[in-house]
């Protein structure tokens, strides 16, 4: 005990006996004389390295938070990290060696929380109406008529148009568009304009479309619908997404999954991600990885439907086939919403939202989606599967909803696998719930948040929620200090298509940057804490640690390499990096021209 002891005032701040005994561990393998050379075969031949990168500042992330100047690589793993002599040694006759000439390089990103088919889909087929490009009602009504018109679009099918969330904040008009408004703009189609993914408002030809009647205020998959004070649909439709028809058609889907998705990811640095999947689309997602291999690793979550009523106490037939390889493609969580997002004004609170919109209910405190029953049970489907259950809360009384399913799981002994809560504390974290999360980390909780929305949401906050309840969120240096280890994610949907740069959420975190001013300097974080909630924090996050997200000897080969060194730049000039490769399994997958 008193060696352990000992031992630990030793380590560096930040650093666990148990991570200093992995590394060692490590060292100790590697220097063996059965080491790193049998690992890859006997001979020296066939211990050679495919692929040398060499001569540059090589930021680890591993335990120790080493800096190296050289990575080997084999059959798509790192075979060493050090120096430039210490790798050189494994360098054969066929051999490639490319010189980073000074360049800093990270571990491959990891996108902890993102939706990747709706973002494609987003970007090929709605109507754009978001901020601050669209700086008002009336250019989106614009913009939805030119669409119409120059797309030809046949009488009958649906349009698409999406705003930023918190529209009812950025426009000129402090509002959304009205059904009346989209009536006139759209009269022979049914359409939904989204702000952002948690509401949106349709016509009255959508209206019927979807089947909604006089005095209906729910719909068949977990949407709600608002009435006036006669009970007519207003238009206006919260967490809907599962019941309005936007699935693509299946060679767009085709598409997306061998194509755009990993070359938009790939091109910002991410080599992984938690690919959060509807269940209509899966089946072309399985299809794809039985003959595809791609450039991003895909973590699969699906969902049912909003509430997750619709979810099956089997969900084994969401795995991916056995033909996938799961390097590359693996289904390991099912997903649901608690609540709507306080940026929507849907994110379910103890107390009411300040101010007043068009679209706020009376004493709008946001819609509450998944009850507690409702939570508990999805939350026992995931643990009794060993699959990841991931329950989306955002306000306050959300979060609760949450922590408790996740702690009757846990309390019932059936968990298997890790537990996770999406964007926890984002928007609001009472010290209660800091507390309970700090004391189910111990039982596999993670968390995923979202930085760079402090560019984006802030001053919406504010207006949203007042002082108080606004600056209980974001609070990324509390959670860190109480070892909650922030996975972060770019959450991006195509509603903020800038998101998918993590030097955006990177140079937030770091400098606390919002579209407010500095918001709550005291919750900033290290450089070295940034790139940890983009690359090992959310590999944990997906239970994935011991193959990505930091580079150590025997994890998939997956960096990234910058125009700048990260940790020893000006703060202010973090959002300004570039990505000038992305590498994955050793080969390089983006280059910057």
């Amino acid at each position: 005990m008193k060696k352990e002891k000992a031992l630990s005032a030793l380590l560096p701040k930040g650093i666990t006996r148990r991570d200093f005994m992995k590394t060692m561990a490590v060292i100790s393998a590697a220097a063996g004389t059965t080491g790193l050379l049998q690992s890859c075969g006997s001979s020296s031949s066939s211990a050679s390295a495919d692929v040398i990168y060499r001569n540059g500042k090589i930021i680890t992330i591993d335990p120790l938070e080493s800096i190296a100047q050289a990575v080997a690589v084999k059959d798509g793993r790192i075979l060493r990290v050090g120096t430039n002599s210490d790798v050189n040694t494994l360098a054969g006759p066929s051999t490639k060696v490319i010189d980073l000439q000074g360049k800093t390089v990270v571990p491959g990103f990891v996108d902890a929380h993102t939706h990747p088919m709706e973002t494609a889909m987003m970007i090929d087929s709605w109507v754009d109406c978001r901020y601050p490009g669209t700086p008002s009602v009336v250019q989106a009504l614009k913009n939805i008529q030119l669409w119409i018109k120059n797309r030809a679009v046949p009488k009958g099918e649906w349009v698409f148009a999406v705003g930023v969330s918190a529209s009812q904040n950025k426009y000129i008009e402090k509002r959304l568009p009205t059904k009346a408004e989209l009536d006139t703009a759209a009269p022979d189609n049914p359409i939904a304009f989204a702000n952002g993914a948690h509401m949106a408002v349709v016509n009255s030809v959508a209206i019927s479309a979807l089947g909604i009647t006089r005095g209906m205020t729910k719909l068949p998959h977990g949407g709600a619908v608002q009435l006036d004070e006669n009970g007519d649909p207003t238009g206006v439709l919260t967490d809907a997404m599962s019941d309005i028809p936007s699935t693509p058609k299946l060679a767009d889907l085709q598409r997306y999954y061998t194509k755009i998705i990993q070359e938009t990811w790939n091109q910002h640095g991410f080599t992984s991600l938690m690919a959060i999947t509807p269940s209509a689309s899966l089946p072309v997602l399985q299809a794809v990885s039985k003959r595809v291999k791609p450039t991003i690793r895909y973590n699969v979550s699906v969902w049912t439907s909003s509430n997750g009523a619709e979810m099956p106490e089997d969900v084994s037939a969401f795995a991916m086939p056995k033909e996938a390889d799961p390097q590359w493609y693996e289904f390991v969580g099912i997903k649901v919403w608690v609540d709507g997002e306080n940026d929507a004004r849907t994110g379910w609170m103890y107390e009411p939202y300040i101010g007043s919109f068009p679209t706020d209910p009376p004493g709008n405190r946001g819609s509450l989606v998944t009850t507690q029953s409702e939570s508990n049970r999805f939350a026992m489907i995931g643990g009794r599967a060993g699959v990841m259950p991931m329950l989306h809360v955002a306000g306050d009384a959300a979060m609760d909803i949450g922590l408790n399913a996740l702690d009757e799981l846990i309390k019932s002994g059936q968990r298997k696998n890790l537990i996770r809560l999406e964007h926890y504390g984002v928007f609001q974290m009472m010290p209660s719930q800091l507390q309970r999360a700090k004391d189910m980390k111990r039982h596999g909780l993670c968390i995923s948040v979202q930085p760079t929305w402090m560019l984006e949401l802030v001053k919406a906050n504010y207006e949203n929620m007042g002082a108080p309840r606004t600056e209980t969120g974001f609070l990324f240096r509390t959670m860190i200090d109480a070892g909650l280890e922030p996975a972060a994610g770019t959450d991006v949907t195509g509603v903020y298509l800038e998101n998918l740069n993590p030097f955006l959420g990177i140079y937030a975190s770091v400098t606390r940057d919002s579209d407010n001013g500095v918001f709550l300097p005291k919750e900033a974080v290290t450089a070295t804490e940034a790139l940890k909630m983009w690359t090992i924090w959310p590999a944990r996050s997906l239970g994935k640690d011991s193959v990505i997200g930091s580079i150590e000897q025997g994890k998939y080969a997956d960096m990234v390499v910058l125009s700048e060194d990260v940790l020893t730049i000006d703060p202010k000039k973090l959002k300004e990096v570039q990505v000038l490769k992305t590498i994955v399994g050793g080969n390089v997958v983006y280059e910057a021209k």
